[in-house]
């Protein structure tokens, strides 16, 4: 699913939860492989006291999650324009240094 379905409620772009009621909704279900992708966890079955020991917390699936911070319009326009800044004295300090190295005066 594309990430903004769970924007801006999730930092994630998608969990999917199944839950077994009475019985094996496919076939498969019951002979599913977990799935372990760089040390994290891409598919995996947990147990009802597993989930309990947690706390209820489904929040399982153990990728490293970025946190956004929102901001007001008015600090997030200030945070760009001192990034902006910042940035064009790294450029103003960076030609600089090439106009020293080539000879060429300004």
């Amino acid at each position: 699913m594309p990430h903004s379905v769970f924007s801006p409620y999730a930092g994630i772009t998608t969990n999917s939860l199944f839950f077994e009621h009475s019985k094996p909704t496919v076939e498969w279900w019951n002979d599913r492989n977990e799935i372990t992708i760089d040390g994290f966890d891409k598919a995996k079955r947990y147990t009802v006291q597993e989930l309990v020991d947690r706390n209820y917390n489904i929040d399982l699936c153990g990728f490293p999650h970025e946190k956004e911070e929102i901001l007001p319009p008015c600090e997030l326009i200030q945070q760009c324009q001192e990034k902006r800044a910042s940035l064009n004295a790294d450029i103003d300090r960076i030609l600089a240094e090439i106009e020293t190295i080539l000879g060429v005066q300004a």
